[in-house]
This record gives C-alpha cells, structure tokens and sequence, in this order.
C-alpha cells in the first residue's frame, strides 16, 4: 500500500508505461495535483516478477520516475498479470480520486483483439467516485 500524505485531501495517479510520451502525462498529473492542493503517483505495472532486469531495460522508466519525483510525485511500481486491475486496486486502496491515463495510439480492431486497459479501469473504478481522465 502506498502511503499519501493524510493532509492531501485529492489524490491522482498517473499511469505510465517505458514512452518518453508519458512526460506529458505526469506533466498533467502534477498541474492537477497543484490545482486541487493534492498530491501525484506515477504508476508503473510490470507484468512480471523480475522488475529489476525490466528496469535495467527501460531506462526510460527510472528518467520518467525522476521526472515525477522532481515534481514533487511520488513513484510505485505494481505487479499484476492483469495491468488494469492492478490499477484499480492500488486506486480503491489508496483513496485516490482521479486517474490519468494516455489515448492509445492503437486502432480501434488493435484495441479489440488486444489487452484494452482503459475501458476495463473505468469498470473496475466506476462505483468508486474515481475519475478517468484520458489524455
């Protein structure tokens, strides 16, 4: 479990994966957090148990955790076969308000015979007054 500070009264967590691209999402996440006096995760989902050669790898990543950490986020990776359900419960447990996830680049025939991750979250969190703003 992640440990927001309690005086945070919004929470957002930001969803990234190894593109530089997701500058832009944690550039949203901490405009966000300014604007609401809150505070912002980046999130990372490894699919496997064996982050530390998939950090070795994407070096991107470790550049995009320092860019969050620079903004004043805070970082966390989680392990999940399922990456949108590992989502959804950091978010449930963590009391987080708004999620900020980017627009897949994929087409729509992609999206449907592949892993969609965003419209599942949106399931999964939408009982739970969480937010899902799609970048």
């Amino acid at each position: 479990m992640m440990h927001y500070n309690p005086k945070a009264g919004y929470r957002i967590m930001v969803c990234i994966t190894p593109q530089p691209s997701c500058r832009r999402l944690i550039d949203r996440g901490a405009e966000r957090a300014e604007e609401t006096k809150g505070e912002f995760c980046a999130v990372y989902v490894n699919k496997s148990d064996y982050i530390a050669k998939d950090l070795q790898q994407h070096t991107i990543l470790q550049e995009l955790f320092e860019y969050a950490q620079s903004l004043g986020g805070r970082v966390a990776i989680l392990v999940g076969k399922k990456v949108y359900t590992a989502l959804a419960d950091f978010a449930k447990e963590n009391g987080v308000n708004e999620i900020i996830v980017g627009r897949s680049l994929r087409s729509a025939f992609e999206i449907r015979n592949r892993d969609d991750v965003i419209n599942p979250l949106i399931k999964q969190v939408e009982h739970s007054n969480i937010y899902v703003d799609i970048i």
